[in-house]
C-alpha cells in the first residue's frame, strides 16, 4: 500500500538551482523549483523526503499551538536581554502634552512616555532601542571573536529578520538579528562562530562544518538547542503575532544531493 503524498504548492524561482522544500503555516508544504524544472519529478523526490516532511509538518503544528497559548494581550512589563545579562523593567507614563512615543533609559529602567501608549508605537520604539543594544552589546563580541580567530570580517549590520538569527554576505558583512539578544550567551556565540565561518566558506560543505567544529567542538549540541531557541523570544518581538522567527519556516537542503537534517536552524546559506 502506497503512502499518499501531502498536499503541496509549487513555486518557480529564477534564483533556485535545485529543488528545495519549505514548510510554513501560511502555505503548508511548498516546493521551490528552478525555471523550466520538470514538475513530473516532484512526487518521487517528495517520497525520498517523506520523513523530513512529516517531521516539519509536525513541528509547524506544535509551533502554532504554542503561540496560540501565548498571545500578546498587554504591553511588556520588562525586557530581559539574556545574551547581555540585562533585565530592563519598563515604566509607562502617559502625558497628554507630549505627541508621539518617547523612550529613554534611567537607572536601569526603560521610561516610555507619550499621549497614546498603544501597542504598535510602543513596540516599534522598543525594537529601535533593541537595535541600539545589538550595536552596543553584540557588535563588540562579534569583532572580538573575528579578531581572536583571524576571520576577515568586513562590516556589521543590524536587522530584524523573520527567519534568520544572522547571515553573512559574499562581501563578508554579517547581519545580526535583534532577536539574538534573547538567547543565552553560548547560543549567541555559536551563531556568531557559524556566520564568521561563512566568511571562509559560503556554503554548508564538510569543509565548512570542520571549520565550525574547530572553533566550537560542541556545535552539534548547540545546534540542537537552537532548534527550540525561538521559544525564548517574547511574542511582542515578532512582526506578526502568529509567526515565530525560525519555527515559522522549515526548509530542506537542496535536492537531490542535499542532507536530511530536517528542521535545521541553518540552511540554504544562512
Amino acid at each position: 500500500m502506497q503512502t499518499a503524498l501531502p498536499d503541496y504548492h509549487v513555486r518557480q524561482s529564477q534564483k533556485a538551482k535545485n529543488l528545495r522544500l519549505k514548510v510554513t503555516r501560511e502555505e503548508g508544504l511548498l516546493v521551490v523549483v528552478p525555471k523550466g524544472y520538470d514538475e513530473k519529478k516532484i512526487p518521487s523526490l517528495l517520497k525520498q523526503k517523506k520523513v523530513w516532511i512529516a517531521d516539519a509538518l509536525k513541528r509547524i503544528g506544535e509551533t502554532q499551538r504554542f503561540l496560540e497559548s501565548r498571545r500578546v494581550k498587554h504591553l511588556p512589563e520588562a525586557v530581559h536581554l539574556v545574551a547581555l545579562g540585562e533585565r530592563w523593567p519598563i515604566i509607562y507614563r502617559e502625558e497628554e502634552s507630549r505627541s508621539g512615543v518617547w523612550l529613554r533609559t534611567e537607572n536601569g529602567k526603560l521610561i516610555i512616555r507619550g499621549s497614546r501608549l498603544s501597542q504598535e508605537p510602543v513596540i516599534r520604539k522598543l525594537k529601535d532601542w533593541l537595535r541600539r543594544r545589538v550595536r552596543e552589546g553584540l557588535f563588540p563580541i562579534t569583532r572580538t571573536l573575528a579578531a581572536k580567530h583571524h576571520f576577515k570580517l568586513r562590516g556589521l549590520l543590524v536587522k530584524n529578520q523573520r527567519t534568520r538569527w544572522a547571515s553573512c554576505s559574499a562581501q563578508r558583512n554579517l547581519s545580526l538579528n535583534t532577536k539574538l539578544l534573547f538567547l543565552s550567551p553560548d547560543l549567541v556565540r555559536y551563531v556568531l562562530i557559524h556566520e564568521l565561518c561563512h566568511t571562509v566558506h559560503m556554503n554548508h560543505t564538510r569543509e565548512f562544518w570542520r571549520l565550525v567544529q574547530a572553533y566550537e567542538p560542541c556545535y552539534r549540541v548547540l545546534d540542537e538547542k537552537l532548534r527550540q531557541a525561538w521559544k525564548a523570544i517574547p511574542l511582542w518581538m515578532l512582526s506578526h503575532p502568529e509567526q515565530s522567527p525560525r519555527a515559522a519556516t522549515s526548509k530542506a537542503d537542496e535536492l537531490p544531493s542535499g542532507s536530511t537534517h530536517g528542521w535545521h536552524p541553518y540552511l540554504n546559506g544562512e
